[in-house]
């Protein structure tokens, strides 16, 4: 979901307050810190590494694995 907050009249939306710029910017902070631990990423693989992290945020362990199955089906012909 993507959620939008006018910084120039707010810093957090006043109809949820969970909707504010912090939650982006931390999830950017661990991402970036999960790639550097990786000691260098490929330009060529980047999108790989992202839809990486977002899956393991995304799915519990019970579920990681179907997701990634039905990841597979959709980017490769089996």
């Amino acid at each position: 979901m993507h959620s939008v907050v006018n910084h120039s009249l707010h810093f957090v939306d006043p109809q949820d307050e969970n909707i504010h710029t912090q939650n982006i910017e931390n999830v950017w902070m661990r991402a970036k810190c999960k790639l550097k631990r990786q000691f260098g990423t490929s330009r060529k693989l980047f999108p790989s590494y992202l839809h990486e992290f977002v899956s393991r945020n995304a799915c519990d362990s019970e579920t990681m694995f179907t997701e990634f199955l039905a990841a597979l089906a959709v980017n490769y012909n089996i």
